[in-house]
């Protein structure tokens, strides 16, 4: 597709740039791992035996992640990965958007790590990724931990509120648009998702420094790619009760799901646990760690949880 040769083509000119550059460089741990139709940034810090793998948020990096980082227990390893066509995580000009191809490169990814059966926390759209590779890969995942992940209607009432006017609709041009306008469009989107004005500003420079680096946020291609039509978690494979121990976290703060009701979340998965954050808008885990990573790492070690407010 076109749409896929302009959000691949930039990118895939400056690989080696990104491969051995600020993106390679910025933390320690950073790895790449080359899946074919894109290249996966990811960092590893840890050695512990259990593992919790954090999928950004874009346009979140891994770089965002320093102080939750720094306050996990010694005795866990922690992955964080942009998705593919986001952050720093290299798009081929045949990257492929949709459903399957998301669920399969996040699957070959785990496996390739090799690191036993996760955690893995997904935010937003790629939640409904995570939740198909629970189903269909039980052996990689334990639990799994989704952040602002309604029922797929609510989703895609979420994205028409995003996009009103369609503008990230249109197939090429949409591609082309956004390229100019990722900067200001990044800005605005925290300005909405962020729980605590004082956060904006910080959140933005990390984002602006990526792009200034050659970062990526191919957002049109998937708003047209995966997120459409009918819910993908539907069919035999989902007709059963899901094995892997899942948790749906909702920030209250996030005016972009104002209008979203949380508890379609449990329509997906009954058994699941739902935990909501007061202090926190689009990224729980990012904007309240110190009241998120308690009951998140109690969750993971199958112990009760428990909430404390910083209010």
């Amino acid at each position: 597709m076109i749409s896929a040769v302009i959000d691949g083509f930039v990118p895939s000119l400056l690989k080696s740039q990104t491969l051995k550059g600020y993106a390679a460089h910025s933390r320690d741990g950073i790895q790449f791992m080359d899946l074919g139709s894109c290249v996966i940034r990811f960092r590893k810090i840890g050695r512990g035996s259990r593992v919790i793998v954090f999928e950004a948020d874009p346009p979140v990096v891994i770089e965002h992640y320093d102080y939750l980082v720094s306050q996990v227990p010694s005795d866990f390893t922690v992955v964080i990965f942009e998705p593919p066509g986001f952050g720093f995580s290299i798009p081929s000009t045949s990257l492929d958007y949709n459903f399957a191809s998301l669920v399969s490169l996040t699957e070959v990814f785990l496996q390739n790590l090799a690191l036993g059966c996760v955690t893995l926390v997904a935010p937003c759209v790629l939640g409904f990724g995570a939740i198909a590779l629970a189903y269909k890969r039980p052996d990689l995942l334990d639990h799994i931990v989704l952040s602002q992940v309604p029922s797929w209607g609510e989703m895609l009432r979420w994205k028409e509120g995003r996009d009103p006017r369609g503008l990230l609709s249109k197939p090429i041009l949409s591609q082309l648009l956004l390229k100019a306008l990722k900067r200001k469009r990044t800005l605005a989107w925290f300005e909405a998702a962020l729980g605590r004005s004082e956060l904006i500003t910080p959140f933005n420079e990390l984002a602006q420094q990526a792009y200034q680096h050659g970062a990526t946020f191919n957002l049109a291609s998937a708003f047209q790619r995966l997120l459409v039509g009918e819910s993908p978690l539907q069919g035999t494979l989902f007709s059963k009760p899901l094995t892997v121990r899942a948790l749906f976290l909702w920030g209250e703060r996030d005016l972009s799901h104002r209008c979203t009701c949380k508890h379609s979340s449990l329509n997906m998965i009954p058994e699941a646990s739902l935990l909501r954050i007061a202090e926190a808008g689009h990224f729980p885990e990012l904007e309240a760690p110190d009241v998120v990573l308690g009951p998140l790492i109690n969750f993971v070690l199958d112990q009760d949880m428990e909430v404390s407010s910083n209010d």
